[in-house]
């Protein structure tokens, strides 16, 4: 299908980097996501923000942190520590952002005693959003490249038509947003939403690594045994947060039995 880099828009005197506009549209479209599962969970506004502030900036660090300790990149940061946090240079890891940013979510969350669980449930509602839009901005820089294929809508990129992988992430966001809405109206254990969420993100997500191209501008980084990054993670934590998740809902029907079996 047809295919144009776009990386920035020029409006009279100003230059606007798609990008870095494509991220904050998603940040933002995924905050007002959260808006209206917070409603719906009793969360207020007031700390909806503070809990959305503490989410970006730990997503932010995050991404940046699990770019900079990548194999290919961990000896400029031990030349340059600066590396560490230069969010103004390329590169970014959204397993890094997705981490670091539930993490101080939930620290937030702690702090002013709210349910971790449910916090968390009204926080994930946020992924698919910033998930679907932000990609948009790696399909428009050219980021990513896929493996070549004869699909009709592939892309002319680095000398071949590739598969258009930032729009298949762009996809899987719309999906997780949807899945989102099926899993809140359920009213599930607190906390099980949130793992669903972010398990129907990595299992997807490993399995497009594979259709990332290598040798290539962007390539995709092996950190362990020809694993990627996303890969090598959800190896470990897709395992983890299933057990949690069942450990959430027996743990819910628990007392519920309990209280049946007396009647």
């Amino acid at each position: 299908m047809p295919y144009r880099i776009i990386t920035v828009i020029h409006i009279g005197p100003f230059q606007i980097h798609t990008w870095g506009l494509l991220v904050a549209i998603g940040l933002f479209a995924g905050y007002l996501a959260a808006t209206w599962a917070a409603r719906r969970r009793g969360v207020s506004m007031e700390h909806l923000s503070y809990l959305a502030f503490s989410g970006i900036i730990g997503g932010v660090l995050g991404a940046r942190l699990a770019f900079a300790l990548q194999p290919s990149e961990i000896h400029e940061t031990l030349q340059h520590p600066i590396h560490l946090i230069a969010f103004w240079q390329p590169g970014l890891s959204l397993i890094g952002g997705i981490v670091l940013g539930f993490l101080a979510a939930g620290i937030y969350a702690w702090r002013a005693k709210l349910p971790i669980r449910s916090t968390f449930d009204v926080a994930a509602f946020g992924l698919g959003p910033a998930v679907a839009i932000g990609r948009i901005g790696c399909y428009l820089n050219g980021l990513h490249p896929g493996t070549p294929t004869s699909l009709p809508w592939g892309i002319y990129l680095d000398g071949a038509v590739r598969h258009p992988i930032p729009l298949y992430e762009s996809i899987l966001g719309v999906l997780i947003f949807g899945l989102a809405v099926l899993l809140f109206r359920r009213r599930l254990a607190p906390g099980v939403t949130a793992l669903c969420l972010v398990i129907a993100y990595l299992v997807p997500r490993s399995a497009l690594d594979m259709l990332r191209a290598s040798g290539v501008d962007g390539p995709n980084v092996l950190v362990w045994g020809g694993f990627t990054l996303t890969q090598a993670a959800s190896l470990i934590v897709v395992p983890l947060l299933a057990l949690l998740a069942v450990w959430f809902v027996l743990k819910e029907k628990g007392p519920a039995l309990g209280s049946a079996a007396k009647q």
